[in-house]
């Protein structure tokens, strides 16, 4: 005989012994008078149901209450007044940061408007803005046009009389006609600004095809020119004078033009052995396409002298400036030249 029982023999045996153990073994909730579903059952009789009655729906377990919502803190006006004042501003450095993102200059931009070396900056004014007259500038001073009605400024002296010039009557026969000429030119030869350093030669300019004034040849930055077309110096009207502000090669004769201010003396010298003494009226910075042309070269009823140079932004494109310094002045004295 096989000692190990078959398979199929262990599963109906062990069947059996729990079902004979289950009937030999009392009912535990019998002995321990246990109140489980089984025993009510047993214990109260079911109630037949009443035909076309309702039954009545089971009792469910009582709803319980939502919890109350719990009332936030409001903040406190200190916290809520600095949250406000900082998201304030920061929007405002969000917008300013995309203007300078959208505003700021190109690398090519900056280069163009790059002055060359000596240059002197003035910004014209801002605004609508014009004075009635012309500033009497000086050194620190923020240079302005004057109304382009704006008459020249008020002597800041009491003018003098114009200079006058000698003539004599020559004859070369007793036949030919007497011939009248000049003893001396009022050609002006030098020019002295003893307040900025001026000390130069005078050369002279006429005016280009397309009727624009000439101006001193770059090859001589430190000599001024006179526009030979107007006045002489210490003659009735205005007499021009220009110079260059700068060159690439440095500094030129008008470089320090915009620091004379109103009092400074400026001293020419002419041909004729005579240096006619100017007083300076006033100083102004004016667009080269808003240029004054009759508050410079304007008749005048004295002997009046205008220096005129460079100013504003450099152009490295177009190789110039933007704007003019332009000086006026009055001859208030005289003197026989050394």
């Amino acid at each position: 005989m096989n000692s190990t029982p078959d398979a199929h023999d262990d599963t109906p045996q062990a069947d059996g012994d729990a079902a004979q153990t289950r009937a030999g073994q009392p009912d535990p909730a019998a002995d321990s008078g246990a109140t489980g579903p089984a025993a009510v059952t047993a214990s109260v009789p079911v109630a037949a149901p009443v035909p076309g009655a309702v039954p009545a729906p089971a009792a469910g377990p009582a709803p319980v209450a939502a919890p109350a919502p719990k009332a936030r803190k409001p903040l406190p006006q200190p916290v809520l007044a600095t949250l406000l004042v900082g998201g304030s501003f920061g929007g405002i450095a969000a917008i300013m940061a995309g203007l300078l993102a959208v505003l700021s200059p190109t690398q090519e931009e900056v280069e163009t408007a790059r002055p060359v070396p000596g240059e002197v900056v003035a910004l014209q004014g801002a605004g609508s803005f014009l004075p009635p007259t012309v500033g009497p500038g000086g050194p620190g001073t923020s240079l302005t046009a004057a109304a382009p009605t704006a008459p020249p400024p008020l002597p800041a002296l009491q003018p003098l009389p114009p200079l006058t010039i000698t003539t004599t009557t020559t004859s070369s026969s007793s036949s030919s006609p007497a011939k009248t000429g000049k003893a001396a030119s009022a050609k002006p030869i030098r020019i002295r600004i003893p307040s900025i350093g001026v000390n130069a030669a005078l050369g002279s300019v006429g005016v280009l095809k397309s009727g624009e004034i000439q101006t001193p040849s770059l090859n001589r930055p430190k000599i001024a020119a006179w526009y030979r077309l107007g006045p002489a110096p210490g003659e009735l009207g205005p007499s021009v004078i220009l110079g260059h502000v700068n060159t690439r090669s440095g500094a030129a004769v008008f470089s320090r033009l915009r620091e004379l201010r109103r009092g400074n003396k400026i001293e020419v010298r002419r041909a004729d052995g005579k240096s006619a003494i100017f007083t300076v009226d006033g100083v102004e910075q004016v667009g080269k396409t808003t240029f004054p042309t009759n508050r410079v070269y304007g008749n005048i009823a004295t002997s009046g002298l205008r220096l005129i140079t460079c100013g504003g932004v450099y152009n490295a494109k177009n190789h110039s400036y933007t704007d003019n310094i332009v000086v006026y002045a009055t001859m208030t004295g005289t003197r026989n030249a050394k």
